[in-house]
């Protein structure tokens, strides 16, 4: 069995460039992806990841994957469950019972993201995430809306989605916002709405219209009917701590991982987290950052060993 460098978890921007990175310095890299990181399935261009103008979510995903597996580096399609070990000789299982070592650790294991629901089921949803008119990160996709009637949706907090109206406000030409999940609004969060006459639904999803992967109009439980040209989905984004918490890793107010330096080591010694397991920005840009920063420490430590 191959004993590898550097053990990455997760396939998404923040692992994949962690491994290009380790393998180009004739690194043994392994990176278990699951294939649900939501930029593998977005087909929206992408206008401000440097070096990459106006590619899609999938092409960007296919390029860093291309480049660290002709670098050497592996990917594997596996869902990893458990982790142990120390500095030298971790250890990672599978749902499939398969186990693998290594000498380093890296997590990139993202947030679990909440999208808008019929009943409790979000697959209707899916239909049209990342692939036309529905958004989720204001940091990546708040000029997509510029001069555009939106509509917000709130599936967390109402303090969250108005936060996340605060950010659309000067890019959509008229903002409309519907609460989903909690209906309750800080009184200064009322005054800043009725201050811009910003209308607020309070009202359940009961279905989803559209076509090609465009998002036409929305149905509430109420029977009306809201049609816009983009939505812009305001929801909780739960960090997936799991492992950084089997193997003892702080984890901060916000639930994130919490890194012992911004190099993205962690209290643990032989292990670094990059990308949205950190709390920051998910911006695509700043998520590719956070994995080479964590490669080219992780080199310079294997260097030192």
């Amino acid at each position: 069995m191959t004993h590898y460098d550097t053990l990455i978890v997760g396939g998404g921007p923040a692992g994949l460039s962690a491994a290009l990175h380790l393998a180009w310095h004739g690194r043994k890299a392994l990176v278990f992806d699951r294939r649900t990181g939501p930029l593998f399935f977005t087909l929206t261009k992408l206008e401000n990841v440097p070096g990459m103008p106006a590619q899609s979510g999938v092409q960007i995903m296919k390029s860093l994957r291309g480049q660290a597996e002709a670098m050497g580096a592996e990917v594997m399609r596996a869902n990893v469950t458990k982790v142990s070990g120390e500095v030298g000789n971790f250890s990672l299982q599978t749902d499939k019972d398969e186990t693998f070592t290594g000498r380093t650790l890296l997590l990139a294991t993202g947030v679990a993201r909440y999208h808008p629901t019929v009943e409790g089921e979000y697959q209707q949803c899916l239909r049209y995430a990342g692939k036309c008119n529905l958004y989720y990160c204001p940091d990546c996709e708040a000029p997509e809306i510029n001069g555009k009637n939106t509509l917000v949706i709130g599936v967390g907090s109402g303090a969250g989605a108005v936060g996340t109206a605060k950010h659309l406000y000067d890019h959509s030409s008229q903002l409309t916002l519907l609460l989903t999940g909690e209906t309750s609004l800080r009184e200064q969060d009322r005054a800043w709405l009725d201050e811009r006459h910003i209308k607020v639904y309070t009202d359940a999803i009961t279905d989803f219209e559209g076509k090609k992967g465009c998002l036409d109009a929305l149905t509430l439980e109420g029977g009306t009917r809201l049609e816009y040209e983009a939505y812009f989905v305001s929801s909780p984004k739960v960090p997936r701590t799991d492992l950084a918490q089997q193997l003892g890793i702080p984890v901060v107010k916000s639930g994130h991982a919490e890194p012992k330096t911004q190099r993205g080591n962690t209290e643990v010694e032989g292990v670094w987290i990059a990308g949205d397991l950190r709390p920051m920005t998910q911006q695509v840009s700043i998520v590719l950052g956070t994995g080479n920063i964590a490669a080219v420490h992780i080199d310079q430590y294997l260097l030192n060993q």
